[in-house]
């Protein structure tokens, strides 16, 4: 995978988790923002056009594209510090707004099982993040078809509020 569609895959990874608890919390974009002005995550790529993108397809597929993106994940081999990117980006967003909802928890779950980082990898680079803990009920989740089933099961923020981050983000 070149550089700059790993960017737009980390992109779309920092949306994904933005939108999969169905609310976007001002201090998630405010992070987004962070990300794009402090690292180069987000460099030579155009945050406006990629989230107009992002945008129209969640309104066409609507959850289809976090399955698009779990399946993008499991078919692109990513190194060893991409993927530990992958996971920093949707730590950072889930961790902007202060709560845990279960679905972001689902989601960084999944998210975790489409990538090979061992478990001590994780831990040297993030300490104990209690929200990558699994349990029974998580590794249930994680098994099978779990991610078709949890892309069924949550619910997108309003195109009216995933149009606003768009305003939000040019400001």
């Amino acid at each position: 995978m070149d550089k700059i569609e790993f960017k737009k895959l980390l992109f779309k990874v920092a949306f994904c988790t933005m939108a999969c608890d169905g609310h976007i919390d001002k201090r998630e974009i405010e992070e987004m923002k962070i990300m794009d002005t402090n690292t180069s995550f987000f460099d030579a790529i155009d945050l406006s056009t990629e989230l107009s993108q992002l945008i129209d397809e969640f309104h066409d597929k609507g959850t289809k594209v976090i399955e698009e993106l779990f399946e993008a994940l499991r078919n692109n081999k990513l190194n060893p510090i991409q993927e530990l990117l992958v996971l920093e980006v949707a730590l950072r967003i889930i961790c902007a707004d202060e709560k845990h909802d279960e679905n972001e928890v689902k989601f960084i779950h999944l998210l975790r099982a489409k990538l090979d980082l061992h478990d001590e990898t994780i831990s040297d680079r993030f300490g104990e993040v209690n929200i990558l803990h699994t349990n029974e009920y998580s590794k249930n989740i994680v098994a099978g078809k779990s991610e078709i089933e949890y892309s069924e099961s949550i619910k997108l923020p309003e195109l009216v509020d995933l149009e606003e981050v768009l305003l939000d983000i040019n400001k």
